[in-house]
């Protein structure tokens, strides 16, 4: 399992880890009370956070494409954690992730799928292209 971590401005750390069929994001450090956490980046930092992410997804699933969402099971903004049995939620905003796990007894804050990975990875360089305008 690959596994790095991004500081991100507001002093958070986002843990990214990687295997074999799925990408996970952390939260790093002490487990807080909190469900939704915001980690903002500077631009650079979101550059290299996307390009990251799309190189151990291309090492997890052959065939990786970037693409728009065309269905809820490949729309990664609501996700369903069969593990937890509950939902979680992820949204890109200007040079930050929003997310919100999906319970507070584990660190864990998103687990990827082939499609959601494809349509978060389309959606984030959407946002990079945007910004870079």
């Amino acid at each position: 399992m690959n596994t790095k971590t991004f500081i991100s401005e507001n002093g958070l750390d986002l843990v990214i880890k990687s295997k074999k069929s799925a990408i996970i994001f952390e939260i790093g450090g002490v487990n807080t009370e909190k469900y939704k956490f915001i980690f903002t980046f500077k631009p650079h930092v979101f550059k290299y956070l996307f390009e990251y992410i799309e190189f151990e997804a291309r090492e997890c699933w052959s065939g990786l494409e970037l693409k728009e969402a065309d269905s809820l099971s490949s729309d990664y903004n609501e996700y369903y954690d069969k593990e937890f049995d509950n939902e979680g939620y992820l949204n890109i905003k200007n040079n930050s992730l929003e997310i919100e796990r999906p319970i507070l007894e584990n660190n864990r804050l998103y687990k990827f799928d082939k499609k959601k990975v494809q349509s978060f990875l389309y959606d984030f360089n959407k946002k990079l292209t945007i910004e870079n305008i």
